[in-house]
């Protein structure tokens, strides 16, 4: 009889060892499914906050803009006018309103800059780490009010975000340039593809940098420096 229990005392030992590793099993099966579940629902959460963020710069840069136009500055700045901008690889044209080293801007420019930085509660001690915006090219267009009117946005909350592009109405992660469907180059100056089906309707594009910390002097836009612009887009430096 005793012998009995023994064996039935070691069989119950035996089933719950059993369960456990059965357990163990099904715990780790279940985190395998939902860790990647979860790790993606923190990414998209964490773009669409950046996504935010990004729409209410838009916003700033759209409203700052039109005052910067109607007190005349674009039309009698020869420094916005010049050619040679390359929006993706120098400043020969853009327009300085950050205060970054190699600027090369006057304080009424960064006073510019913040003002769309103060339109989303920001300041040049918040600021994005990156905030680009694009107008059409005053000396260039047909329409005047092109001039005034925000058709691109280059931002990048921090340093460890991806860059978010706003190209003529739509967002997107990938470097513009990458794809000729969006934007491309063409005597050194920016072009968007508008795909209105008009020849030569396409918008050049004249950009105003507001922030700019990656610590890149020269070219920010493409460089190969994981800091840059374009190491922060989709497909470039793992984002």
């Amino acid at each position: 009889m005793l012998k009995r229990i023994k064996n039935r005392h070691k069989s119950r030992q035996a089933f719950t060892l059993i369960e456990l590793l059965v357990v163990l099993v099904v715990l780790a099966v279940l985190a395998a499914a939902i860790v990647p579940v979860l790790t993606g629902y923190i990414k998209r959460a964490k773009r669409d906050k950046n996504e935010e963020a990004a729409h209410y710069a838009l916003v700033a840069c759209q409203s700052v803009i039109v005052e910067y136009y109607g007190k005349g500055n674009i039309a009698t700045n020869g420094k916005v006018n010049q050619s040679g901008q390359q929006g993706g690889g120098g400043s020969g044209g853009d327009l300085r309103w950050d205060n970054s080293n190699g600027a090369n801007n006057t304080p009424e420019d960064i006073e510019w800059g913040n003002k769309v930085l103060a339109l989303f509660d920001r300041n040049r001690s918040t600021e994005p780490y990156i905030l680009i915006f694009g107008t059409g090219r005053a000396n260039s267009v047909e329409d005047a009010s092109d001039a005034y009117k925000v058709y691109y946005i280059a931002y990048v909350e921090t340093k460890d975000s991806p860059a978010i592009f706003y190209i003529n109405g739509e967002w997107r992660y990938e470097y513009p340039t990458d794809s000729p469907a969006a934007m491309y180059k063409k005597n050194n100056i920016n072009y968007i593809t508008t795909n209105d089906g008009i020849a030569n309707n396409d918008i050049p594009i004249q950009y105003y940098v507001v922030s700019q910390n990656t610590g890149i002097t020269d070219n920010f836009w493409t460089s190969s420096d994981p800091r840059s612009l374009k190491s922060h887009s989709a497909g470039h430096n793992g984002y």
